[in-house]
């Protein structure tokens, strides 16, 4: 947040962006019906501000606490510290989160007080005199000499580590729940009464009511035209708070003029701790310009307060921005607990919360078992269990778990319930799970599938649909639309050479298959073909069955030796295993689906002749992740199988298929 500029013309200096120093003291929001004190936040600082200060006169009888800058601008004087920071020796007068700026005059700390300062940059700090003479510390600005002005000067001396010691408050939570308190104190609808033949003549002789918070709501208009408070009989007390709540801003939209602040009748300083004006509304500046003495704290968390009367302050300023031009301030904390009334509720959720705080959990909800837990957060909610008893912390409740084996998403009803994998997420609602359903976003509760591709027919249409190859199938100008695309970088996990990591233009410098940002310094070696770790070996710890120096997943011709790879007529078969010799290569076809896939891989493939069949499943490093052996094939017959591969999300993973006759790699993404 920025602090915004006084416009005034007395106002010389551009205030500072609001920094961050200090930061450990409590400041929550609070609840809007819960019994507060609204200043507790400003840790008895009779100022506080979230922004910078200006101080050009004349004194505080009370400590500042600055989230911004301060700039010294006058002869001032700050006293009254009651806070003890970092273990020191007295109690600290002043904090300043940010700089201090020298303008002109002195600032004096009295009564051996402290000062924090928590960035130096600007300042000089001397302990002695010109003559090397300890002396009570003085602070001057950058580069300038002991005798130098403006400048600081303390009672007493102050050791330069503990100037800059952090005391540790924290400005934003703090403001966050003043801001928070303001907002509701503006809600309260007014509750006392008062003399209307006085108000007539500008004087508010008010009816306060014992033993509760007091509230009135006045425009800037109405509290300018009023010239005296009065209590008839009940006077302001820590039991008996009164809140004046000036409810508007102005119509100019820059600053908020008071001219004419009311005089307190009575005894005014027994009421000043137990008064507050609250400036809900106003985000700009408020212009303090006459009018009698404050008795009372000042409430505006979100505006400037410009303070140019001549009146002294007895109460405390919370405010974005001070100026203090003039005057005394007098330090008389607000005191008093206010309670407030919540002016809109909360309703009550379903949650297992008593939201609406009526001392009842969810009331109105369905309860289907009656237990006194409503069905939304019941563990076992056709079953009666009051005290949610869940042994194994799976959610469900014991009663509900019988010795039966839990059901798991296969299609088939392990737990005997006569329900299908109920409980795992069915898209499309057709009463077939995700994970075993061959369209999961288009209803299709018969699984027909005419060509036993493993897709439901309902997927399949005459036209050329989208599928994730990096190609833009159904020609629309899109390519792999409505896949997966983690990374959001334009390219679909299916085919980007690192899903995880944003890299539109897929660079692969060594070609790989894996993208440069996903490489780190020590690059392992995987089985494609290339010196992946530039070790000066390709494929080493890859299975070679024929010892040529090739490894089997690029090896043209697994079975027999032929370094050179040669292939003469481009068909993928190596010349020594098709050029009159009897061929162990066979034409193997492996389809894979879906792609990406999310837990459950199909798995299509056929040969040319009767032969036995190994599955092999490694991750990008050649981890074997699965094998499956002992299958069999009869030539040229489709078979489909399915593996489940739950907890593979997200990465590249190679296919291996091994005939007698050969061997066919792929490669597929997870999502």
């Amino acid at each position: 947040m920025k602090t915004k500029k006084l416009q005034f013309s007395r106002l010389k200096h551009n205030f500072f962006t609001l920094g961050l120093v200090f930061s450990s003291v409590s400041a929550t929001l609070i609840a809007q019906n819960e019994p507060l004190n609204p200043t507790e936040a400003a840790n008895n600082f009779t100022v506080f501000t979230s922004g910078d200060a200006i101080a050009m006169g004349t004194e505080s009888e009370g400590s500042w606490a600055v989230g911004g800058s301060f700039t010294i601008d006058g002869s001032f004087n700050i006293f009254g510290g009651v806070n003890y920071f970092n273990n020191d020796a007295q109690p600290t007068a002043l904090v300043v989160n940010q700089q201090v700026n020298y303008v002109s005059g002195q600032l004096h700390i009295l009564d051996n007080n402290y000062i924090k300062i928590g960035d130096l940059s600007t300042s000089s700090i001397f302990d002695v005199d010109n003559n090397n003479t300890p002396i009570n510390t003085r602070i001057t600005y950058l580069d300038g000499t002991f005798n130098s002005n403006p400048k600081i000067e303390l009672s007493t001396n102050q050791e330069t580590a503990s100037i800059s010691d952090n005391p540790q408050i924290d400005f934003t939570g703090a403001f966050n729940q003043f801001t928070s308190i303001s907002d509701i104190l503006e809600a309260q609808a007014t509750n006392v009464t008062w003399n209307e033949n006085e108000l007539n003549s500008g004087k508010l002789w008010v009816n306060l009511t014992a033993n509760q918070t007091n509230v009135i709501n006045l425009t800037v208009n109405e509290f300018n035209q009023l010239s005296e408070i009065k209590f008839i009989d009940i006077t302001p007390s820590v039991t008996t708070p009164f809140i004046i709540n000036i409810t508007d801003s102005s119509i100019d939209s820059e600053v908020v003029t008071i001219n004419s602040w009311p005089n307190v009748v009575g005894s005014p300083l027994e009421y000043a701790s137990s008064i507050l004006y609250n400036f809900p509304n106003v985000s700009t500046t408020i212009d303090y310009t006459g009018g009698a003495q404050i008795y009372g704290t000042i409430y505006a968390p979100n505006a400037n307060f410009y303070n140019q009367s001549n009146s002294n302050i007895d109460g405390q300023i919370i405010a974005e921005v001070l100026l203090q031009n003039s005057g005394e301030i007098h330090s008389y904390p607000f005191d008093a607990i206010i309670d407030l009334e919540d002016p809109d509720p909360t309703e009550e959720v379903c949650d297992g919360i008593d939201n609406d705080n009526d001392g009842i959990i969810d009331e109105g909800f369905e309860d289907t078992d009656q237990d006194g837990v409503a069905d939304c957060v019941d563990n076992c909610p056709l079953i009666a269990n009051p005290n949610q008893e869940d042994e194994n912390n799976n959610g469900i409740g014991d009663v509900c778990e019988e010795d039966t084996n839990e059901e798991v998403c296969d299609g088939i009803d392990n737990d005997n319930d006569g329900l299908i994998d109920e409980g795992f997420e069915d898209t499309d609602q057709d009463g077939v799970a995700d994970c075993v359903d061959n369209c999961p976003l288009i209803a299709n509760p018969n699984q027909e599938d005419e060509n036993n591709n493993g897709i439901g027919d309902v997927c399949e249409e005459d036209t050329i649909e989208e599928v994730c190859d990096g190609i833009d199938n159904d020609n629309d100008g899109l390519i792999d639309e409505g896949f997966e695309d983690t990374d959001q970088d334009g390219v679909a996990d299916c085919v980007d050479n690192c899903p995880l990591i944003a890299n539109p233009n897929q660079e692969d410098e060594n070609n790989n298959g894996i993208g440069d940002v996903c490489e780190e310094d020590t690059i392992e070696e995987v089985c494609d073909g290339i010196d992946n770790d530039n070790d000066g070996l390709i494929d080493e710890g890859f299975e070679d069955t024929d010892q040529d120096g090739v490894a089997d997943c690029v090896d043209n011709c697994v079975y027999y030796y032929n370094p050179d790879q040669l292939d003469s007529n481009q068909d993928g078969i190596g010349d020594i295993c098709s050029n009159g010799t009897p061929t162990r290569i066979a034409v193997i076809n492996l389809d894979i689906y879906p792609v990406p896939f999310k837990g459950i891989l199909n798995l299509k493939y056929s040969t040319p002749y009767d032969t036995s069949v190994k599955i092999e499943i490694f991750d990008v490093r050649g981890t074997l992740i699965k094998q499956i052996d002992n299958l069999k094939t009869k030539a040229s017959q489709d078979y489909v199988i399915k593996v489940d591969l739950t907890g593979t999300e997200n990465q590249m993973l190679f296919i291996s298929l091994t005939t007698n006759n050969g061997k066919i790699v792929k490669q597929v993404i997870s999502n």
